[in-house]
């Protein structure tokens, strides 16, 4: 949102003010984070200065930075990581650029349909391989229409990988949003949103399901508009489209309006320079070795090319295509796996053609001289998460795993959900992880540290499995997250000290005294007589004793009886016969609190 003065602007006291280095553009949500302010007093006094913002609205820097002045903040401006991708790239290209195909990224909440759009467009079956479902790992494709090629990038769609989604939309030209017609507008679809306007690239939405019964379209555009996406039919600028990724209506004029918003933003790169890309997925395989997905942005990849991506380097043995097919060469905008690499590099790193292996190691060399990961990927994922800050406190109870998973980003998502796990006496441990099968390193790990050794979509070799019984580890392999994650919650509900509740039953008046304790007796036995003036008293009742409106002791009730004869309870009007046991002697008018603890099992 652009505004290009802000009037009548009364500042807090001066004092001195704090620095947040934001983006060029900020969703006003994320100001008001960084800030620590309620969002509703930004977007209160944006009002005041005749900005009318919603919580979902991007503001340009100046604006946020006028704004933020009111509350004592100073901002600058930094690069988010698109936008220094970005330039590297247009200082790379240089002459000879020419038109690329755009690199479309397909974000919304889960179960709208992404993949099932994405299968209609390259009539393959992709959801119906998915576990429950549920895309679990980033995937890139490409197609042609009219001519034209486009590149598809599929996000995982469910809250729990945010950090994949966000980096999906750091690596595109277009974002397609889609939303089902019969359903709205969820949060998932608006973190999908802002990603996309921080990331400064443009929307179109793709109104899903509109075969159903259900649909309410004109209730979709409506919701749009309310988070800053006014469809064109409505006034705005977004493109929507209705379509039904199940009988394939309205994909073609989706296709058309992607390739039309490309050419407006005259997208290009050189291929006649040495690579550069982006790691969108990798991992191991056992018989070939690391194995990486890129996404080439500038230049040509082939076969035989040294590259560098990040921590590790090597030469380029084979690429293939997202069909399978092997490629020789590799140009801008195209998605290829390639195998030859030392090391599995972590998802996101940049990789860079090479002229040989001296300047490759080179460049690895200067790379982990300034790297900020220390002890190395995996360790960076452990230190920055919250589990690892809370399993240093002694007084929290830990719950011991060995993590395994197929891919990086199946266990960068994984490590995401586990840390919205918010527990100040319990906390995961992950004490290994890694991409690959279960080893027996693994089993003689877990062994050593009472550990248990959860696996995502990975495998487990008959060795390996009868050693971990005869060693009684427990060995769970999961294909889908969630169901990953409940279980750990489980684990962690079960080392949980109960809680205990207490609940007030009722009040108590002492009326009469009938037999009063020995003097030398150190715990009072005594009885006494009372009027129940509200609520009831049970047999084993916990008794606070209220003296002069303090509290001055403590008891039990051990014998209950009304009209001299034993009850279970006694209800408010009536009068009781109570054997009490405790450390006061009960007086007359004293007041009596009756309540009950109960342990109950913690959840989380």
């Amino acid at each position: 949102m652009t505004n290009n003065i802000i009037e009548n602007k009364t500042p807090k006291q001066e004092k001195e003010k704090k620095v947040l280095e934001v983006p060029e553009r900020i969703v006003v949500k994320t100001l008001a984070e960084k800030m620590g302010i309620k969002v509703t007093d930004l977007i209160a006094e944006l009002i005041k200065n005749r900005i009318f913002a919603n919580i979902n609205e991007a503001l340009d820097f100046e604006t946020a930075e006028i704004v933020a002045d009111y509350f004592g903040f100073e901002l600058i401006r930094v690069d988010t990581i698109a936008e220094k991708r970005k330039q590297q790239l247009r200082n790379n290209i240089g002459p000879g650029a020419k038109k690329r195909p755009p690199v479309v990224v397909i974000m919304g909440h889960v179960d709208h349909g992404k993949t099932t759009l994405l299968d209609k467009i390259l009539e393959t079956n992709v959801a119906s391989g998915e576990s429950g479902g549920i895309t679990q790992n980033v995937s890139a494709y490409q197609v042609k229409k009219k001519g034209e090629t486009i590149t598809f990038i599929d996000t995982p769609g469910h809250e729990a990988f945010h950090s994949m989604r966000e980096r999906g939309a750091y690596i595109t030209d277009l974002a397609v949003i889609v939303v089902a017609a019969d359903d709205g507008v969820k949060p998932q679809t608006i973190e999908a949103v802002n990603f996309a306007k921080e990331a400064g690239v443009p929307i179109l939405v793709a109104i899903n399901k509109i075969d159903k019964s259900e649909k309410n379209v004109e209730k979709v555009k409506k919701e749009l508009a309310e988070i800053d996406l006014t469809s064109e039919d409505w006034g705005g600028k977004t493109v929507c489209v209705n379509i039904s990724a199940k009988t394939g209506e309205g994909i073609d004029e989706l296709l058309d309006m992607i390739i039309l918003a490309a050419d407006m933003e005259e997208i290009k790169s050189n291929p006649n320079c040495p690579a550069e890309g982006f790691v969108i997925e990798s991992h191991i395989d056992a018989q070939i070795g690391p194995v990486v997905v890129v996404l080439i942005q500038n230049g040509t990849l082939k076969e035989g090319d040294y590259v560098s991506i990040g921590s590790t380097w090597g030469r380029v043995k084979r690429m293939d295509n997202f069909l399978g097919k092997r490629l020789y060469k590799a140009f801008p905008s195209m998605p290829v796996t390639i195998t030859g690499l030392n090391e599995v590099p972590k998802v996101g790193a940049f990789l860079i053609g090479e002229t040989s292996r001296l300047t490759a190691e080179k460049r690895v060399s200067e790379y982990k001289k300034i790297s900020e990961e220390g002890g190395g990927e995996e360790n960076k994922i452990i230190s920055t998460a919250k589990i690892k800050e809370l399993v240093k406190s002694h007084k929290v109870k830990k719950f011991n795993i060995i993590l395994k998973a197929d891919t990086k980003g199946s266990l960068e998502a994984i490590i995401q959900i586990l840390e919205t796990i918010d527990s100040e006496d319990v906390a995961v441990q992950i004490l290994k992880m890694g991409v690959g099968n279960i080893t027996e390193t693994d089993v003689k790990m877990a062994h050593s540290s009472s550990a248990k050794i959860i696996g995502f979509n990975v495998g487990v070799s008959l060795v390996v499995e009868k050693f971990a019984e005869k060693e009684k580890i427990d060995v769970k392999i999961y294909k889908v997250i969630y169901e990953l994650v409940n279980d750990i919650k489980k684990g962690l509900v079960s080392i949980l000290e109960p809680e205990t509740v207490r609940t007030d039953l009722g009040i108590l008046k002492v009326i009469a005294l009938f037999k009063l304790p020995k003097k030398s007796v150190k715990k009072v036995d005594m009885i006494f007589g009372a009027k129940v003036e509200s609520g009831l008293v049970e047999k084993v009742s916990l008794l606070e004793i209220i003296r002069d409106k303090e509290k001055v002791g403590d008891g039990i009730v051990k014998e209950l009886q009304c009209n001299k004869k034993s009850v279970k309870e006694v209800k408010k009007g009536n009068d009781a016969g109570i054997t009490f046991e405790g450390d006061i002697i009960i007086q007359e008018g004293d007041k009596i609190v009756v309540y009950k603890n109960e342990e109950k099992m913690r959840v989380l």
